[in-house]
This record gives C-alpha cells, structure tokens and sequence, in this order.
C-alpha cells in the first residue's frame, strides 16, 4: 500500500468512521427520545368484551310483535402496562460498536508520547477492570484470570507496539490490535460456561462506555461559549464594536438555561416554563466542540504527534457517548440516563463558567478590538488555562455537593441495572428481580427497575412482594405504567374502589393522560357511573380513536342516546361496536366486516361474525357453515365452542334455514345442558313466529323444567293457545307474569270473547288445519286487520292447497288493507310462482323467501317445500324431501303426500306410522277425506 492510500485508510477508519458513527448515533438518541420515547415499558390496549342483547328478528302475532334477541359484543380497550421488552440482539449490536470504537482508541493510544500514554494505559487498564469481564467465571467464579487474559490481548499488544513497533501506520496497529484483541475475547467467551456469554459482556460494556462518555462530556463542558465567543470575534473583524456586552448577555442566557435544567434535574422546582433536554445541548455542544479542538491543537503543544490522532480521539468519545445515552434511553436504564444528564450540566455549569471567568481575565481590554484573538484565545499571558480547569474541578465538586451526591447513587444503580438487564434477558427471573430491586434502593428514579421487579415477582408467584412494590413506586417515584399494572391487579382481585382510587390520584400527577383516562371511565361504567365514565373518555386527546371506541361501547351497553352523524373509523373495536349500535336501532351499518380474513384473536373473531351477521350477510351460506364447523370442531374452552354454536345459529337464522337452526338449538341444548333453557327458550320463539304454537309451547315448557324464568306476556299467550293452559296459568301466578292485555278472565273464570282471542286460538293449531278450516277462519275475527293479517299467514305458509277461487278469496283480504307491501301483481306472481311454471319472482317480493337460496330450508314456508316436490324427479329424493319436512311442520296435504309417497317407494310401514300419527289431529272422516282428494 503506498503512503498516500496509507493515509488515505488512515482518515477514513480514524476520522470518518468515528465522524459516521457519531451522526447516526446522535440521530438514533434523538428518535429514541421523541419517538422511541420510552416504550421499552409498553403500553397497549388489551381487550375484553361484553354482550348487550339486539333484536335479530321481529314477529307479529295479531297485536303482539314480539323479537327473537341474540347476544351481540362490545369490545372495550383498556390499557395495560406489560413487562419491560427485551432487544438482546441490539445489546449485542452495541457492544459490536463499542468494542470496535474502543480498539480504535487503544491503537491511538499506542502513538501518544510517553508519560501520557502511561496514562492513558492505566485508564484503560481500569475501564477492563469494571468491564465485568471477570463474569464469565474462567477460572472459578469471579476468579481474575478472565481479565488477565483480556489484558494480555489487549494491553499487552499496545505496549508491544508503542515500544517496539513505533513505525507502523494507525492503519496497521489497527488491524493487528483488532485481529489480537477480538480473538482474544472469543477465546474467553469459548470458554465461559454462563449462559449468554456475549450478552453478558456487551451489556456490561456500557459501564466503561459510561466513564468515557463523562469524561467526554466533561471535554465539551465549554464548547457552547468558546464557539460563540470565538463566532462573535470573528464578526467583529475590521469592526471594533463591544462584542463584550453580546457575550455577557448570551453567556448569562445560557447559564440561566443550564441552571433551570440543573433544578429540573433535581426536581427542586417545577419550572412554568419547559427547558431544554441535555441531550440536545449535548448534540449541539458536541458539533461546537469539534471546532475548538481544532483551535486547541493549532494554539498549545498536544500529547500527540499528528492533528489527525486528536480529532479521531474527539469522534471516537462523541460517538461512544451518543450510542451509550441512546442505549440508556432506549432500553430504560433511567439512572444512567440521568447520570450522564447530571454529568453533562454539571460540565456545562462548572466549565462555561469558569471560561467566561476566563476570558474576561485574559482578554477583556482586547476583546472589543476586532483583531485575531481567537488565534491566541487558549494561550494567554496570565491566570493559565489550566488554572481555570482546576477552577472547573472545584466548582464540580460544589455541584456534585449540591445534588447530594446523586451521581454517586446514579453510577451504582446503572451498573445493577446493567447486570439485571442481563439476567432478565437471559430468562433468569428470580436473580433479574433481586437485582431490580437493589438498582430501585440505590436509586428510586428508576421507573424500568420497579416495573420490571414487580412483573418478576408476579411471575414468581410472589404476588403480595410485587404489589407491595407497586405500592412503594406510586408513594415515592410515581409512573403511568406502575398505576396501571397496580390499578389492574387491585380490579382482579375484586378491589376496585382501591383501582379507581389509584387511577384518580394518577391523573393528578399526570393531568389528562390518556391511558389513565380511559381505564379509569372503563371502572366507572363498572360501577354504573357512565355519566363520570362519558366524561374521562371525551378528555382523551391522545389515542383519540380507543376512547371513541370504548365511549360508543359505553353508550350501548348503558343505552345511553347517541347522537346521529357519528364518525366512522377504521379501528376495528370501533366497527364493532358501531354494528352493536346500528343492531340495536334496527339500522344497516355503512360499512361491511369480511368474514374471511379474521383475525386469530377469539374475542375480535366472534365479536365480527356475531355483530357482522346481526346486521347485514353478505357472504356465501356453505362457506360460512364450513367455518363455523371447523372452529366448532377445535379443541377449545366450553365457552368459546358455545359461542361459535350461537353464532352458526344465527347464521342459518339469518337466511332463513329454520329447519337447521331448529336442529341445532336443539342439539346445542343437549351439548350445554347448563344453557339448555336459554336456547329451548330461543326455539320456541322461533317456532312461534313461524306460527307453530304447539311445539313452541313444548320447548317452553322445556325450558321452564331446566330453570327459564324470564318469561314475557306472550311467552303466555303461546302456552295457553298451544295446548299448555294450565301451565300458562301455574307460570302466571309463580312469577307474577301478567299475561297479555288482551287476555281477560269474566268472574267465572272464563277468558272474555274478543277478536284476539279468536284469533290466537284459530291460531293455535293454525299448521294442522284443513284448507277449508283455514278459509271458514278467515271470515271470523270480527276484523279486518286480523282477517287481513291470516290472509297473509295462509300466503306464507298454506297456499298450495288452495285452487284460482279461494286464491282470489284470500287475495281480497290482503289488498283490503293500506299497509301491505304486497300488490295484486306481486300476489298473482307469487301464486304462479308456487303452482305454475314461473321460476323467477318480482324482486320486490324475492327478498321475502330468498328462493335462490334454497326452496327446502323452511318447512314452514310450506308452498315453496310443495313447489320443490313437484320439480324432483327423482322418487327417493322427493321421500327424503317430504320426510325432512314432517319432522317440523304438521300440514296435512304434506303429511299424506309423505303418505302416498311412502307407498310409492315401497315403505309401506312408514306411511302406516305417519297415518297413524296423523290421527292424532285429525278424525277419522278428515282423515278419509284427505286421502281421497290427495290419492295418486
């Protein structure tokens, strides 16, 4: 390599590295700072739901309308603090960083002349010493050799090279120092049996990162006045203006911010005014100070020979203090944080004093003159400038006295902290917790610390240690997430006035935070405070979209008004909670959830298919089946396979599959016997609306024996017009259920005579009617609404018995009355539709029964059950047909069409079983008469 290339790599590794490392390295502390900003502790909304009732159908019985309810989710998002995170690879990283910075800094080391590389050797040799080398055990534990192996891969090649190598270049005694001193330290790792060798001594590389980056700091301690002093000299070149009253007024400006940090810092006085971060100063400061280097090396003798050699020293303890404060940031280790802080406005304070002292003393006839003072600033006739260092020095120690000495305790902590960092990452809890808590002791402005040690111990087990620390954090140190890691384990232990109490006082540390509002308004609605609960969330002006979320969850479930016009956001809580609204006013969101892309955790999963399908479905039938039946079919908390049961009910309900809902309520009842009431309960109402008031009374009585008792007024009419009076009666006077208003008893106990009454007890076997029966019915309510209202039942549910006359008979009943949907069109439509050719209906009437979603999904949508038998072609498939439907419905030209076509397929005993069965509704006469009008 020529000389030229030589010292070409020579300012490129010594100087524009370091210079490279320095600027990143400023730039991460200040992301870490503003951005970063702590989250080492996290912070995140966890969830958890609860369940409000909506209507998911509605029926009218006459002048009852009654609705079938389902459970829809609201999701709430309360804040919790979780454990400190871990970035090993990072620590790894930097320590990489460090210990490239630092072999660096040996092989300029072995250039300086002689008795001040003596002493920097011996500070080296120091910073090994508290490098927690001797941790790897080599040896025994805490045994010495570790460290006399790194010194002889380190030290010794330095001093080799100092002596008797002076010739080779920086970019040579770099190399060899590199290639000696790295394998050297990998030969000790080698043979370290402690877990995590590497880990343990890059996290441990920060103490003697530390030192340097005070010393460092202590360097630039006037770097901000000497720059301005020397920029405001160099403006009055040919001027001559009294520059003297500039620097006094920027100099007692910039003292008065260093003190107004400096009892910030302290905590002596809350400020009404923000100041400055150190690390900014720092950064500026640090930029500054390479300037006066540059004068400091042209204007006194240097303890080296080249300038190169004290610039690439300067780089080297910037960048090293840069990636060492952002470490402390980014990882949370507060008394190191706060210890270089205090060292660095201790520095400014001591030394921007003592050189303004200074060049007031030496230059203050001069300063005003507009010559070149600067060319002479550190080299005056009197008071030396190493007096004012030693001057700095005591005005160090009376600051250090000042602050009580809490450098001190901050060096201790932050050396704990580093080597519980160690054992945390390391999955060592127990040693990780003690350490914390010593680190806490020595320094109780260390939030990381005591969140950490109470995680630990709750983890351990040792939950009455943990919340005694959390109790001990809030009494001295106090930090949002302490508060809400306390408040949170008060609530699960059933304490919540002590949660909302901690919470209360929280906000009067930290006004309006927004993770305190929201957990706070969270237990007022717990404690049926919504007004006080509405109030917390509508303060929250961070994390605005979470408290909207939990402030219309809020309002659902308190069933509160909520205004018109709300906002629509793409938080996902927030759309489910805005379905629960819509579901509950009976309203279409305007938005759709998809149902395929779901997310894994269960409590959004079944929050989107529950509230999605309440609402609006969109999605293909089979496909959602298909789903529902693989999440059924996981292994699973009870709980949660109940939940997807539910939801799949819904899901047939919403399309109409009533034969299949029914099935599986019913089969669900049998799987959680503890529910069965509920769900028997929820199939009668089903059955009721489809007018089958005879099995709806069964499954209420079902579910009256397995302990339903929220029986409503009309859960009575369907008992005592289903065949079960007496048992409506019993229910009445057990439970002070009132029956219907329309339902009044004479003084001999006789219900009163009215077109209700009529009507509800034509309706009590209205599926097991002969035409004739439903057409004389017809004409025997005494009012037109009701007339009008069974001719629309006979519509829905009889009109394949019914020939072109009775057809029009029925069509005059319904067209009589203003409120039908239906016109005379969509009516004749409908019957050619059931008895003609026409395959496809009026789409103002097709959203009514859906026909392309399955002709056989309803037994009681008995007209489209008919049309389909009469289209199949293939005889066991038209048995199979009927055969599905008798299981529900009870209608007679049905059941002897199964009859007849038993026969047909030659299962003569069925058909006998059926007629038999069918005889228990209907005489003997009727009997005959159906057989012979129906016979093929």
């Amino acid at each position: 390599m020529s000389v030229q290339a030589g010292r070409q790599a020579e300012k490129l590794i010594f100087k524009g590295l370091p210079f490279m490392l320095s600027i990143i390295g400023g730039l991460l502390l200040l992301c870490s700072f503003f951005i970063w900003d702590g989250k080492i502790m996290p912070i995140i909304p966890g969830i958890f739901s609860e369940t409000v009732n909506i209507p998911v159908n509605f029926y009218k019985i006459g002048s009852d309308v009654f609705s079938l309810e389902m459970d829809n989710f609201l999701i709430f998002q309360n804040f919790q603090s979780l454990p400190p995170a871990t970035f090993p690879q990072l620590s790894i990283l930097y320590g990489a960083i460090i210990w490239i910075l630092l072999i660096l800094g040996l092989s300029l080391i072995s250039t300086l002349k002689r008795m001040y590389f003596i002493i920097a050797t011996g500070l080296t040799m120091f910073l090994f010493t508290s490098s927690g080398i001797n941790g790897l055990n080599i040896g025994g534990v805490s045994s010495n050799l570790a460290l006399i192996l790194l010194l002889s891969g380190t030290i010794l090649p330095v001093v080799l090279i100092s002596f008797f190598a002076d010739s080779l270049g920086l970019y040579q005694r770099f190399l060899i120092l590199l290639t000696v001193s790295s394998l050297s330290l990998w030969g000790l790792v080698s043979f370290s049996d402690i877990e995590q060798p590497w880990l343990w001594l890059f996290e441990n590389i920060t103490f003697p990162a530390a030192i340097i980056s005070v010393l460092f700091l202590l360097h630039i301690g006037h770097a901000v006045i000497s720059s301005v002093t020397v920029l405001l000299i160099r403006l009055n070149k040919g001027t001559g203006i009294k520059i003297i009253w500039h620097l006094v007024v920027i100099f007692i400006i910039y003292f008065l911010l260093l003190i107004f940090s400096l009892l910030h810092l302290t905590g002596e006085v809350n400020l009404p005014f923000p100041t400055l971060a150190p690390l900014v100063l720092m950064l500026v400061a640090g930029f500054l100070g390479y300037g006066i280097l540059k004068l400091k090396i042209e204007q006194t003798d240097q303890y080296f020979e080249s300038p190169l050699i004290g610039k690439s020293f300067y780089w080297l303890g910037f960048a090293i203090t840069v990636f060492t404060w952002t470490k402390a940031d980014f990882t949370g280790n507060q008394p190191l944080f706060e210890f270089l802080n205090h060292a660095f406005i201790y520095g400014q304070i001591a030394l921007s004093l003592l050189f303004f002292l200074y060049t007031l003393a030496n230059f203050y006839e001069i300063i005003n003159s507009g010559r070149d003072i600067e060319k002479v600033l550190f080299k005056p006739q009197f008071f030396a400038y190493f007096h004012m260092r030693i001057g700095a020095i005591m005005a160090l120690v009376i600051l250090v006295i000042y602050a009580d000495g809490v450098v001190g305790m901050q060096l201790s902590s932050f050396s704990t902290n580093i080597t519980a960092d160690y054992y945390y990452q390391s999955k060592r809890p127990l040693e990780a917790a003690i350490l914390y808590e010593n680190s806490w002791l020595q320094y109780r402005k260390n939030f990381k610390a005591k969140n950490a040690a109470a995680h630990l111990r709750f983890q351990l087990g040792n939950a009455n240690e943990a919340m005694e620390h959390l109790y001990q954090n809030f009494d001295y140190v106090p930090s949002v997430q302490n508060i809400l890691l306390l408040s949170d384990k008060l609530h699960q232990q059933d304490k919540i006035f002590d949660a909302v109490f901690y919470l209360e006082r929280g906000l009067e540390i930290f006004p309006e935070n927004p993770f305190l509002l929201n957990n706070l308004a969270l237990l007022y609605s717990k404690l049926n405070r919504p007004s006080d609960a509405y109030a917390r969330l509508e303060k929250m002006k961070a994390e605005k979209v979470i408290g909207q979320s939990n402030l219309l969850g809020l309002k659902v479930k308190h069933q509160t008004k909520i205004e018109e016009g709300l906002d629509i956001y793409s938080d996902l809580p927030y759309q489910i909670n805005f379905l629960a609204h819509a579901n509950r006013q009976g309203n279409f969101a305007p938005f759709v959830l998809s149902t395929k892309d779901l997310p894994e955790n269960f409590t959004l999963k079944t929050a989107i298919l529950r509230n999605q399908w309440s609402n609006k479905v969109s999605s293909n039938y089979d496909e959602d089946i298909l789903m529902l039946d693989s999440l059924i079919g996981q292994q699973q908390m009870s709980f949660e396979e109940r939940n997807y049961r539910e939801t799949r009910i819904l899901r047939t309900l919403q399309d109409s599959h009533i034969n299949e809902t029914l099935k599986y309520l019913n089969g669900t009842a049998a799987s959680f016997p503890n529910s069965a009431a509920y769900y028997h309960a929820m199939a009668a109402k089903i059955l009721a609306g489809q007018w089958d008031l005879v099995k709806a009374s069964i499954d209420l009585m079902v579910a009256f024996e397995k302990g339903f008792e929220n029986f409503q007024p009309v859960h009575l009419a369907i008992l005592y017009f289903g065949g079960k009076p007496l048992e409506a009666i019993s229910i009445h006077h057990k439970f002070a259920v009132d029956f219907p208003d329309w339902m009044e008893w004479n003084e001999a106990g006789k219900l009163i005579d009215s077109p209700q009454v009529k009507f509800w007890a034509a309706l009590g076997k209205f599926h097991e009617q002969l035409p004739e029966d439903l057409l004389n019915a017809l004409e025997g309510f005494d009012s037109e609404t009701l007339e009008a209202e069974w001719a629309l039942a006979l519509m829905r549910h009889k009109l394949h018995v019914f020939d072109v006359n009775e057809f029009k008979k029925i069509k005059e009943k319904i067209l009589g009355q203003c409120s039908t949907a239906w016109t005379e069109a969509s009516l004749d439509q409908w019957y050619e539709f059931v008895h003609g050719t026409l395959e496809k209906m009026d789409p103002s009437i097709s959203p009514i029964f859906s026909p392309e979603l399955g002709l056989d999904r309803n037994a009681y949508w008995t007209p489209l059950i008919w049309k389909k038998f009469r289209e199949t072609e293939d005889e066991m498939s038209r048995y199979e047909l009927l055969q599905e439907a008798i299981q529900f419905t009870r209608d007679p030209v049905l059941w002897i069409s199964y009859v007849n076509q038993s026969r047909k397929v030659g299962l003569e005993n069925y058909a006998s079983s059926a007629l038999a069965e069918m005889g228990q509704w209907l005489n003997a006469s009727q009997l005959e008469k159906l057989q012979m009008e129906n016979y093929w």
